[in-house]
């Protein structure tokens, strides 16, 4: 039993898809996840053979997603009739580089990224279900395959490498590679695939990997009131010593001397003191500094 019920990719801001469709050219927008989370493969493939236009623009941000919707969608956009133009605004990763790829023409934003990667699944089952699971991800690996070397004209031997190493490119590289035809400039100041929390990719770009902000004095006094301290005493905790930037500080340690430790009696678990140290030993390594 394959396992495909929630997202991997949770999106901080809600997805966009949209359509544009005028007479002479439309413009298609994939800004989500490929799914029944996001852009659904029935929804679209109806949608884009409604078009006439004889120019058709798919603007892409995506993490990627079902491989099977994928797989239709790209199907769809191989067999319009219309020129198709796709351009990368942010991220094609993952189907959604394999989307891309059945447009006659792909053009990438100088700051966005194209990845690519073996498939993969979740499967719960017995010992057959799992080997049935892996002779169904190498052919559809096969599959994903070919529309890079169709696109680029590398070797399969080649791609399959780039694949399983879970390869990332930027524009240059992208075009380099043969999988863009055209790079151009991008306004904003950096790609927006940062809508999407890309922690299940191996080798995401630092470009592209969630920064969170120093601790405030506000959420280090929220975090005490969560463990049952009043307003007034979360304030004048934070009043001894607190500092609104610690960038510079490291975390304090919370493990006493090894003397201590001998002699200490074990903390109970409704120990309020105890549950707060614990509370913000986890509330400081959940905010990585910046440098």
């Amino acid at each position: 039993m394959r396992v495909t019920n929630r997202s991997l990719f949770k999106p901080r801001t809600r997805g966009n898809y949209k359509i544009e469709n005028k007479a002479e050219e439309s413009t298609v927008y994939l800004y989500d996840e490929i799914s029944w989370l996001g852009i659904q493969a029935e929804k679209f493939v109806k949608d884009l053979n409604a078009i006439t236009s004889k120019t058709i623009n798919i603007r892409v941000n995506s993490p990627g997603g079902s491989v099977f919707d994928g797989t239709a969608i790209f199907n769809a956009i191989k067999q319009h009739k219309s020129k198709v133009i796709a351009h990368i605004d942010g991220l094609a990763a993952s189907i959604a580089s394999v989307i891309v790829m059945a447009a006659d023409e792909v053009r990438m934003a100088e700051n966005a990224f194209l990845m690519i990667h073996d498939p993969w699944s979740i499967v719960i089952g017995t010992a057959q279900d799992m080997r049935d699971e892996a002779d169904l991800l190498e052919k559809v690996g096969g599959v994903i395959a070919k529309a890079f070397i169709d696109k680029s004209g590398k070797d399969e031997a080649e791609i399959l490498d780039l694949m399983a190493a879970e390869t990332w490119f930027s524009a240059q590289e992208a075009l380099d590679a043969g999988f863009i035809d055209h790079i151009y400039e991008q306004k904003t100041e950096k790609a927006q695939a940062v809508l999407f929390d890309l922690s299940a990719f191996a080798n995401v770009p630092d470009d592209l990997k969630e920064r969170k902000a120093a601790p405030t004095a506000r959420d280090a006094e929220k975090a005490l009131r969560d463990v049952g301290f009043s307003q007034c005493r979360a304030k004048a905790i934070l009043a001894e010593g607190f500092q609104e930037d610690q960038r510079d500080v490291d975390p304090p340690d919370l493990d006493p001397p090894p003397e201590v430790q001998r002699d200490a009696a074990p903390p109970r678990l409704n120990d309020p003191t105890f549950t707060l140290l614990l509370k913000g030993e986890k509330f400081f390594q959940s905010k990585p500094m910046e440098a």
